[in-house]
């Protein structure tokens, strides 16, 4: 009788305490798990920021089987004509940002991986994020919409990091090796970049509860463990490709990179005579004439769907060393 009431049940027999919208795996440190948790050192920044952690595909597998073991409606859901699991690696591939990020902050936010079909209300999905909220119900209509949410938030934590390449700090005042106090009264010092762009977002620790970085800390190891990501491929030196964000060459991964520091968010290129670097996995690039600056490398747009960051436009540019015009392409270039 107890096993066709579970069968029934299945979601109510899943939990065994009241955790609201969150699973009760939500709060089980993995098996494995070594290190426990530190406040000061959430994530790693080269983790964070591992943009090729997972593609859409495996974002997709995911969503088919999560650690849950079962799928997540977000499978299936479209917002604007869009599939979440395109939403998320289109904003980690715009704002440089591990695809797992946007993960664990759908379900340690609203718990939106855990359920199985669309969750009421409706904000709990269409502002997740809360981005363009003012109040509970005083939302921006053109913010509606997982995947402007996700898009949102990708910003918010790519200006956070920006913010501490550039000024050590964010506006809130966290950053690495910066000591500061969260909601929680917790004096806590960064060790990571992502960590204090994680507080920046969330300035709270809340240690084995919902609503603060314990609970971030707990569901990337969950949905690590889950997927078995292990951390970037190239390291803690991997970077960005060209026309990525940066706030120092370190922050570029590939031979010769530059940051063009004087570009919106910083801009990863590399002096060239005629050619660029090209990787199959990574967009197209372009030698384009800055005349008395000579050529750099760009990255390529296409002007009828152009999808250059923020602050840049798709413009024709000529090659560097061409006798015209005719050698040409369309980049991401300043307006």
């Amino acid at each position: 009788m107890l096993l066709g009431t579970c069968l029934v049940l299945a979601v109510a027999c899943s939990k065994t305490e009241d955790h609201g919208v969150l699973q009760d795996a939500d709060f089980k440190v993995p098996a494995g798990i070594e290190a426990g948790f530190d406040k000061n050192t959430i994530v790693e920044t080269a983790a964070f920021v591992d943009v090729d952690g997972l593609d859409g595909a495996l974002v997709q597998k995911f969503l088919h089987k999560t650690p849950y073991d079962r799928p997540t409606f977000l499978e299936t859901y479209q917002s604007n004509g869009v599939r979440a699991s395109d939403a998320i690696a289109r904003a980690a591939r715009t704002y440089r940002i591990n695809p797992l990020v946007f993960l664990v902050e759908a379900e340690a936010t609203q718990g939106l991986i855990g359920e199985t079909n669309y969750p009421f209300p409706p904000e709990r999905v269409e502002y997740v994020f809360r981005c363009g909220c003012l109040q509970d119900t005083n939302c921006l209509p053109e913010l509606a919409g997982f995947d402007r949410q996700v898009d949102c938030l990708g910003r918010k934590f790519r200006v956070a990091l920006d913010a501490i390449a550039q000024n050590d700090v964010t506006a809130a005042g966290w950053g690495k090796d910066k000591t500061s106090t969260t909601l929680d009264s917790q004096k806590v010092t960064p060790t990571s970049e992502a960590t204090a762009a994680i507080y920046d977002h969330m300035p709270r620790v809340a240690e084995g509860k919902a609503g603060g970085s314990w609970l971030f800390w707990n569901v990337w190891n969950v949905y690590a463990t889950g997927i078995d990501y292990s951390g970037p491929i190239g390291g803690p030196g991997a970077g960005g490709w060209i026309g990525d964000r940066c706030g120092s060459a370190a922050g570029c991964g590939f031979e010769g990179a530059t940051c063009a520091t004087n570009y919106p968010g910083g801009l990863c290129t590399v002096a060239c005579k005629g050619d660029c670097p090209s990787q199959p996995d990574k967009p197209e690039s372009f030698c384009a004439d800055f005349k008395t600056n000579g050529g750099f490398c760009l990255q390529v747009c296409n002007p009828g769907a152009p999808a250059c960051r923020e602050g840049y436009t798709c413009s024709r540019l000529k090659r560097f060393g061409a006798a015209d015009n005719g050698d040409s392409k369309y980049v991401c270039t300043l307006p």
